[in-house]
């Protein structure tokens, strides 16, 4: 069997090393044309999300049913080359704002309202989900730790 050069696995290795590298940056660092047109909440994989304990609640709280329903269930966002931004909830309340991405940091503000920061990541072309940071206070839980979206 006959070998190969040493330097010619190098740079096999160092070339292979550097495509990753590129692939997992544009991984962290979503195309801001990426998120152009409208998205829906994707409520399966949300709630799959859950921890253990929010689940059960869910399942025992009719109250938590209809916040589900009232302002999860159906939401859409709308997200524009210019930066508008828009979310519909399925109460028929809307808010509208401005959004921008730093980094994997989606940033939006809507009229009226504070700033909210989420990290955001991309399944695919059709897909992301939004991270929000826990809250400082360990008594309060975010509903949904990943709010999953769907390409509408």
């Amino acid at each position: 069997m006959k070998k190969g050069k040493p330097e010619c696995h190098l740079i096999i290795i160092a070339v292979t090393a550097f495509f990753s590298s590129l692939s997992m940056i544009a991984q962290q660092y979503p195309d801001p044309e990426m998120l152009y047109g409208s998205w829906v909440f994707n409520q399966s994989n949300s709630v799959n999300s859950m921890d253990v304990n929010t689940k059960q609640d869910l399942l025992n709280t009719p109250q938590l049913q209809e916040h589900i329903a009232s302002f999860y269930t159906g939401r859409q966002m709308f997200f524009g080359e210019d930066g508008y931004f828009s979310i519909v909830f399925p109460n028929g309340m809307e808010f509208i704002g401005q959004w921008k991405l730093q980094g994997n940091n989606l940033i939006t503000v809507t009229n009226g309202g504070p700033t909210t920061t989420q990290s955001i990541y991309f399944s695919n072309s059709t897909s992301f989900y939004l991270f929000s940071p826990d809250y400082a206070d360990s008594d309060a839980k975010l509903l949904f730790p990943r709010m999953y979206f769907i390409k509408n």
